[in-house]
């Protein structure tokens, strides 16, 4: 079962994905538990948690031990393993690119793993690592030599390429578009096609961003996913065309896209909106929605979210979106989370019956309770 955890103390609900452009990570322990245990300095504890999982989920451990923001200890644990493979050594790489500074430890790990075997997602998560420390420059380096000693792959190719955009270089990033597809024959895929309409999501109108999606529907045969939709939201959203994200929402949240689901991203960028828009109780409807899912908004989001149904007298409805996450993630309701009892005027006591009399006596417009 995928474990619930915090990423950098902002996301309620999400998995570390355990490389660049590689399926997420399935943990057999609560990471949630080893972060508690981290912040009490409890290492031994988390050695005795872990020493069973190893022999027969080795990667799941490595992972999680980077995961957890313990890079050197998933390094020690990677070289008792008398025959480690690309995924072992990926496990502890990829999870270090969650936080920035983590991710420059990326060439030093490798570096003192040299006869574990590399692969693609070697090249990708070191790529995407460079990127972060020193820019897309830095890693151009890659595509002739990469680590692996294989030829450049798509997955490096669209790690720079979106490196690129992410520093608005979209004319470097267009220039090795065209020389992955014309000089190297590789045809892109969703990943690398998301990589040009988030740029445009930010930089671009809502028709550039939906002449990308065509594009990469109708002439390439790919089809759009949730990262795809959230980047065509939030390019409305800046233009402040809120109803038609809102409309998007609907037919995700509806199912009316074949296997595209809403994510986190997605509820942060609709109930951002709605609160931006002042639209208290359609931002607490889709802030349930997302509860029902087990996809939460960022906490500047359900913090903004909490503060705006208060000030706007709407103290009850505050107050319950937090009991509401606290009595679904009873196990990670902790840190910064814990702030937002205050924000709603909550103890810190657990109690959820302490509403004042004659507060908000409209029930909430929404049957999504915890």
């Amino acid at each position: 079962m995928a474990a619930a955890i915090f990423s950098t103390g902002r996301r309620l609900l999400s998995t570390a994905a355990a490389a660049v452009g590689e399926a997420k990570t399935e943990y057999p322990i609560p990471i949630a538990h080893l972060r508690r245990l981290v912040r009490a300095g409890r290492l031994a504890d988390i050695d005795a948690v872990l020493a069973p999982l190893f022999p027969s989920h080795p990667v799941a451990a490595l992972s999680a031990l980077s995961a957890v923001g313990l890079p050197d200890r998933a390094s020690a644990l990677l070289a008792t393993i008398p025959s480690p493979t690309a995924a072992h050594l990926n496990a502890v790489l990829g999870p270090l690119l969650l936080r920035r500074r983590l991710a420059g430890l990326v060439p030093s790990i490798l570096a003192a793993h040299p006869s574990a075997p590399r692969d693609a997602i070697t090249d990708s998560i070191l790529a995407k690592s460079l990127c972060i420390i020193s820019g897309a420059d830095s890693a151009l380096h890659l595509l002739r030599e990469p680590s692996s000693g294989a030829a450049p792959s798509l997955q490096l190719f669209t790690a720079i390429i979106d490196s690129f955009y992410k520093q608005r270089l979209p004319h470097r990033a267009e220039e090795l578009w065209r020389s992955m597809v014309d000089d190297h024959g590789i045809t892109p895929d969703a990943a690398a096609y998301n990589a040009r309409i988030t740029y445009k999501s930010t930089n671009g109108t809502v028709e550039e961003v939906r002449e990308l999606i065509h594009i990469m529907r109708e002439e390439t045969g790919l089809r759009p996913d949730v990262i795809t939709y959230n980047a065509l939201m939030r390019a409305m959203v800046r233009h402040g065309r809120v109803d038609e994200a809102l409309e998007v929402y609907r037919s995700l949240e509806k199912g009316e896209e074949v296997e595209v689901v809403p994510d986190c991203g997605t509820y942060t960028c609709v109930v951002s909106a709605l609160c931006g828009a002042g639209r208290w109780s359609e931002a607490e409807d889709v802030f349930y929605e997302g509860l029902k899912r087990r996809k939460v908004s960022d906490l500047g989001t359900v913090r903004r979210l909490v503060r705006g149904l208060k000030d706007a007298g709407k103290g009850r409805a505050a107050r319950r979106v937090v009991v509401g996450l606290r009595k679904k993630f009873p196990d990670q309701f902790d840190g910064p989370w814990r702030e937002l009892e205050e924000v709603a005027g909550l103890p810190a006591s657990g109690k959820e019956d302490d509403y004042e009399d004659g507060d908000d006596e409209q029930p909430v417009a929404t049957t999504a309770a915890a």
